[in-house]
């Protein structure tokens, strides 16, 4: 179970080798953050938007949404086999 630090620093190493012991590990996940940000420019919905433009999104919702129609179909499909499978079995 994890606790929420307060305002205050709850180790008793002093900051110095606080500092150390982080850097022997190489970056924190803040550094590595911020250097993929610089590095990389832009990332996320409007860098893909100005590459690929809007249809590219109007496509994967069409996609998206033939797909959830699909499932839906076989699962009703599915669900009326074993009705009539279930049927059969209790007249017997």
């Amino acid at each position: 179970m994890a606790t929420r630090k307060t305002g205050s620093r709850t180790s008793k190493r002093p900051a110095s080798k606080l500092k150390m012991s982080r850097r022997e590990g190489g970056m924190t996940v803040r550094e590595a953050g911020r250097l993929g940000g610089l590095v990389g420019g832009r990332k996320g919905g409007l860098a893909v938007k100005a590459e690929r433009g809007v249809e590219f999104y109007q496509e994967i919702g069409r996609l998206g949404g033939q797909r959830v129609r699909d499932l839906i179909a076989a699962g009703r499909k599915a669900t009326q086999r074993a009705g009539r499978r279930g049927s059969a079995r209790a007249g017997k």
